[in-house]
């Protein structure tokens, strides 16, 4: 007779991994974000022992390079060791960050850890302590970093399997944002006829579809600030195929947010202090007391602009709420904070007078094509990039604001 299973279903946990595009000098935020990705796997093993669960299932890129550091793998299998003495299985693919061929020190892994094999799927029936068959689980993992053939094709239930279960690294669907490794569709997954899909390589939670189940776990941890809001694990229990019970358990050491503040109403810097210290303070709310990385968008048209477009207010605002922010408990690192703000003059009006400001807000607003954006500055900053190389900038946004200082200048002229 069946019973009922309980398993973790994690993902991309990327050991080592940097955090791309963040400036930290504070020394307690760069202790935090260097130990974020362990923290991580050590908060997925504490709940697959809590929760009392029959395996665990890895779908690719436990490290972050081919290259992983001995560090990385001792610390990997320290967690191993720990579910094996709590007699949880764990089940893992290669991915493209962890491909099979990739430098290993050699380190014995415990008897509960197995890798599924990279050159054709495998099929690994799960049993309790008792040797009843829980499930099958069928996986195929990565040989090399680049697997561009559609592994989910080979993918087929046998018959007689009471749950199965895929476990796949891959790209469903052609997502962007991600390399296209192992290619699929989600059809690919459906006439493989399994009852759950544990698929790995989006760092995004995400469910593709219902009958059967077919998600992304997503990264246990965030590592840019695209993967901003929680991340963490499911904590799935199936029973003779259906799925009876599924959990979100949050894991992330580090919270990412982004945010974006209107300041259309504001009329003074104090307002703008005001809103971003609320902003700031919603974000340390939504981080469940966990540290956080917050990118703040300011936008809207405002007499504040005039303000923070010159000198160095701007700089100094943003300056002191950092270091505000950091001084608390848990810290909050504001990252960036962006001035798209427009001047609180009527653009609608001024386009169409015949003087110098009309032309100027005409000729812009030829220049909002992105190309035709890269191709003007291109010209203007030539010499600047000759001598100094190249930066990275938003040239349509660069153009606006020289468009916006250039229009204040001159209607105060005109005053």
């Amino acid at each position: 007779m069946s019973r009922s299973f309980k398993f973790v279903h994690t993902a991309d946990i990327h050991l080592d991994a940097p955090f791309v595009g963040v400036n930290a000098k504070d020394a307690r935020v760069q202790e935090e974000l260097i130990r974020a990705t362990y923290a991580a796997l050590d908060r997925v093993a504490t709940i697959a022992v809590e929760r009392q669960v029959d395996f665990v299932v890895v779908a690719g890129d436990i490290y972050n390079t081919k290259d992983k550091s001995t560090r990385a793998q001792l610390r990997f299998r320290s967690v191993m060791q720990r579910l094996a003495e709590a007699n949880i299985g764990v089940y893992l693919v290669h991915g493209n960050h962890d491909p099979a061929n990739g430098y290993s020190a050699g380190l014995d892994m415990p008897d509960n850890v197995h890798y599924f094999s990279t050159t054709k799927v495998e099929r690994i029936e799960v049993k309790d302590a008792s040797g009843q068959t829980l499930c099958a689980l069928y996986g195929q993992g990565f040989g090399t970093a680049v697997v561009t053939d559609n592994l989910a094709s080979r993918f087929s239930r046998q018959a007689g399997d009471e749950t199965a279960i895929g476990v796949l690294h891959a790209n469903v669907g052609g997502q962007q944002g991600y390399e296209p490794y192992a290619p699929c569709s989600l059809q690919d997954l459906r006439n493989a006829k399994m009852d759950y899909w544990a698929l790995g390589h989006i760092h995004k939670k995400q469910d593709l579809g219902d009958s059967p189940k077919i998600r992304y776990s997503g990264s246990p941890q965030g590592l840019n600030p695209k993967e901003d809001g929680a991340h963490g694990c499911w904590v799935v229990t199936m029973n003779r195929g259906e799925v009876t019970e599924e959990e979100f358990v949050e894991t992330d050491a580090v919270r990412w947010h982004q945010a974006t503040i209107d300041v259309g109403q504001m009329n003074n810097v104090d307002d703008l202090v005001d809103a971003l210290r609320d902003e700031c303070t919603r974000c340390r709310g939504e981080s469940g007391g966990r540290p956080a990385i917050v990118r703040i968008d300011l936008v809207g048209r405002t007499e504040v602009n005039a303000s923070i477009s010159r000198g160095s207010t701007f700089d100094e605002v943003v300056e002191e709420l950092r270091r505000e922010q950091l001084e608390a408990t848990p810290w909050l690192l504001v990252e960036r904070v962006r001035n798209r703000t427009h001047p609180a003059f009527d653009i609608d009006f001024l386009r169409e007078v015949e003087d110098f400001t009309g032309d100027l807000i005409r000729f812009t607003e030829a220049l909002e094509d992105p190309t035709a954006a890269k191709e003007f500055m291109d010209e203007v900053l030539g010499g600047v990039d000759k001598a100094f190389g190249e930066f990275e900038r938003d040239e349509a946004e660069l153009i606006r604001r020289a468009r916006d200082l250039s229009l204040s200048r001159l209607l105060e002229e005109d005053r």
